[in-house]
């Protein structure tokens, strides 16, 4: 094999690595996210679902549990990423990608681990059943698009962040400093 080939698959190994570890990290993240969340109740009345109790602190407790792990896990994957130096523009392009990747395969994990659609399921139910609310990252109103939510760039988001830091700190914010 030629050096030139050989400067090409490292880092291509190296890229798809990064990729393989981000999406395995956003199933993982997607199982802990359905496993840390409390369904919210609800009720049917009249084919509808509805919070019992009402409020935007019970509508939104998925999305900021979701929030709150998916900016930390994308710093720290992207900082573990940027470790090692060389071709940086191509480990931005696929840090971003890779964790943009990871943030919907943690939304359809834990969504799809999670109670089903409570509007679905009190449209045929009788009023005043008990009914559980569904994963999701948006509120829970009826002909909610299920993708649109701006919590999908938390993983993104804090990829970046980690990314940046790395490059800018770098090993000289980490490493001792010769007095000499």
């Amino acid at each position: 094999m030629s050096d030139a080939a050989g400067d090409r698959v490292g880092p291509l190994v190296r890229l798809a690595v990064v990729v393989a570890v981000f999406l395995a990290a956003g199933a993982a993240a997607g199982v802990l996210w359905e496993r840390l969340w409390d369904a919210p109740a609800g009720l049917s009345f009249e084919g509808e679902w509805f919070l019992e109790p009402a409020g935007p602190d019970v509508a939104f407790e998925g999305i900021a549990l979701f929030v709150l792990i998916a900016f930390p896990l994308g710093v720290v994957l992207a900082v573990l990423a940027g470790l090692r130096r060389g071709h940086e523009v191509a480990t931005v392009l696929t840090v971003l990608v890779a964790a943009s990747l990871a943030g919907v395969l943690m939304y359809a994990v834990g969504s799809s681990l999670g109670p089903s659609d409570p509007q679905a399921l009190a449209a045929g139910a009788p009023d005043y059943t008990a009914i559980p609310g569904d994963l999701g990252l948006n509120a829970p109103d009826r002909d909610r698009v299920p993708y649109r939510s701006t919590a999908l760039v938390a993983l993104p988001a804090g990829a970046m962040t980690g990314l940046v830091g790395m490059y800018l700190l770098g090993n000289r914010g980490l490493a001792k400093r010769s007095h000499g």
